[in-house]
């Protein structure tokens, strides 16, 4: 299994490889929201490679010598093409008319945001899950016509083409404030050989949406990302390397290498096909699949 590892991760470093060198007592941190697809990112040199708010779309990480840095959790710029807005908790209100509450939820529009102005949603995008024909489902969130409503959960979109947002917002539906959404988790996805790689992008808990129908949540909610290194792409990190991952929750299932990485209030999980066998320090939580 370790040299069909290898072997992968060399053939990937062969086809197609981008190397940044950081010299010995520096930082360098690439411009956020920038994307590395399809490539292995090589890191060379003594120095810290920030990495903050980039994407590794399709992409291995190769840290040779010096640190590459991850920190989540704080406001970030996601380009995806697909969505999923799944409601985890509604409004606490009366089972009965005009509240419903603990009846499932419900929205008029969900919406995207750049810089604090809303995104056109793309001329193709659609529901990838309900029926298209559904009277309340999840296309009516879509269709910028706040008189229908999605009554459907989750809310599973592509978008058609990628979208890059900074964050997003949904507007209330037209009666029953006991399905407002209150507690949520937003999902991006990329196409990955066919299948769709999935990061938490959001998460909210407790929130109480305005009670007058008809309205913009009355904040937009911004993107961070938690799931930062990608999962099932080789990485690497050399014998003179560090990995410093920050805030991030992360399965490594292609880890290799002798280095260290290092958490920052962080949580890794090794899938059983990962070889790495560094060293893990700081603070954080280590689980180990066998």
């Amino acid at each position: 299994m370790r040299n069909l590892f290898f072997a992968v991760a060399t053939a990937c470093l062969a086809a197609s490889a981008e190397t940044i060198s950081v010299p010995a007592g520096k930082t360098e941190r690439v411009e956020p929201g920038r994307r590395f697809e399809g490539n292995v990112l090589v890191k060379e040199g003594e120095g810290t490679l920030d990495l903050t708010g980039a994407v590794l779309a399709n992409a291995g990480l190769d840290v040779r010598e010096g640190a590459v840095r991850f920190a989540a959790g704080a406001s970030a710029i996601v380009t995806a093409r697909y969505l999923r807005f799944d409601v985890r908790e509604t409004r606490p209100g009366k089972k009965g008319p005009p509240e419903y509450g603990g009846s499932g939820s419900q929205f008029s529009e969900f919406r995207l945001y750049r810089g604090g102005k809303a995104l056109p949603m793309p001329k193709d995008v659609k529901a990838m899950n309900g029926n298209p024909a559904m009277r309340e489902g999840p296309q009516k969130a879509l269709d910028g016509d706040l008189k229908t409503k999605c009554y459907f959960n989750p809310l599973i979109v592509d978008l058609g083409e990628d979208v890059t947002f900074d964050g997003y917002s949904f507007v209330t539906a037209n009666d029953a404030i006991g399905r407002d959404p209150r507690s949520w988790t937003l999902a991006a996805g990329t196409e990955t050989g066919g299948d769709v790689a999935w990061s938490t992008v959001g998460s909210v808990n407790g929130f109480e949406a305005p009670a007058a129908r008809f309205t913009e949540a009355g904040k937009i909610f911004p993107v961070a990302l938690k799931d930062v290194v990608p999962a099932n792409y080789p990485v690497t990190v050399g014998g003179e390397g560090r990995l410093v991952l920050s805030g991030a929750s992360e399965t490594l299932e292609r880890c290799a290498g002798e280095g260290l990485i290092v958490l920052e209030n962080a949580t890794v999980d090794f899938a059983p096909q990962a070889t790495f066998n560094g060293s893990v320090s700081g603070g954080g939580t280590v689980s180990w699949r066998k």
